[in-house]
């Protein structure tokens, strides 16, 4: 399920879910919703709540078509003057912002935000602090302050919302958006001149950004031998020895913001020399295991 926009809104306020998990096949799908694990009205992409109520409150998952139900995204209506907003999960990459989000009606001013109760900064616009890209160094405890001014502004309240955790382990967490590329060759084993050689940069995606599509470029001995593409093979139609050295590979998602460098992959590419030399001396092993077992037949007869 693609990320709501909050995870606490007020009474009264709309909520809008998107279905965004892969599907298994092509076509047109249903799509179904559950809240704490039972079926409710909805069978589009998005599921509209015009006036959220506390009976709102809950972990909701969806289902597209006949495929897997996704992960749950927690729903919590509060009847609080003042809240903190910030997206139910963070992956690795995302542009991170909260929200000091005051009950419509009240005369709020002067957001301050903080991380484990040091202030990090002020907004950029109105209540939302804009933290950027996100990656592990973001995780904490955030909470955020704001003036309530009543009484033709004569009088205040400074109210503080809940404390909210962001963390790798915890349930609003920093997730990896994609594993760190392993190459991998074929033909396995030995490559000899006038083979084909291919190359595979292999990664797995987060099971939230299913249809994402990376991008893979391809190096060896540090420099480029084939640019970012859609492809994640690399391909050597005849090796020769130069195509010797060290391999390695980057994938990225499509707009660069997160990128990951592969192991390296050390590929020596042998003479055809070499290849018949090894297969005469194989002959020449095999041929002398046979000869001493000749010999040890006529000494025992």
């Amino acid at each position: 399920m693609q990320d709501i926009l909050d995870t606490v809104v007020f009474l009264g306020e709309s909520v809008t879910l998107s279905c965004n998990v892969a599907p298994i096949a092509q076509g047109n799908l249903g799509y179904s919703w559950y809240r704490d694990g039972e079926r409710i009205p909805g069978d589009q992409q998005r599921l509209v709540i015009q006036a959220a109520r506390v009976t709102d409150s809950g972990h909701y998952q969806c289902q597209a078509g006949a495929s897997e139900r996704s992960d749950s995204v927690t729903l919590d209506v509060k009847s609080n003057r003042l809240i903190l907003q910030a997206p139910p999960a963070v992956h690795e990459g995302d542009s991170l912002s909260l929200r000091c989000h005051s009950r419509p009606g009240y005369d709020s001013r002067n957001p301050v935000f903080y991380k484990d109760n040091k202030a990090i900064g002020f907004p950029v616009s109105g209540s939302e602090l804009q933290i950027g890209r996100a990656d592990v160094t973001a995780s904490g405890t955030y909470r955020c302050q704001k003036v309530i001014r009543f009484n033709s502004g004569r009088n205040y309240l400074i109210l503080n919302t809940d404390e909210k955790y962001i963390s790798v382990s915890g349930k609003t967490q920093l997730k990896p958006m994609f594993a760190h590329p392993q190459l991998e060759i074929l033909p396995f084993g030995a490559v000899t001149e006038g083979d084909h050689m291919t190359i595979t940069c292999d990664t797995k995606l987060s099971p939230h950004r299913e249809t994402t599509e990376l991008q893979f470029a391809f190096y060896r001995n540090g420099h480029n031998v084939q640019g970012f593409n859609s492809s994640n093979q690399y391909g050597v139609p005849s090796a020769q020895l130069e195509d010797s050295g060290n391999y390695t590979c980057e994938a990225q998602t499509p707009t660069g913001s997160v990128r990951k460098r592969s192991n390296v992959l050390h590929i020596h590419i042998q003479g055809e020399e070499t290849r018949n030399l090894n297969e005469r001396h194989l002959q020449l092993d095999i041929l002398g295991e046979k000869l001493t077992l000749d010999s040890l037949k006529g000494q025992g007869s």
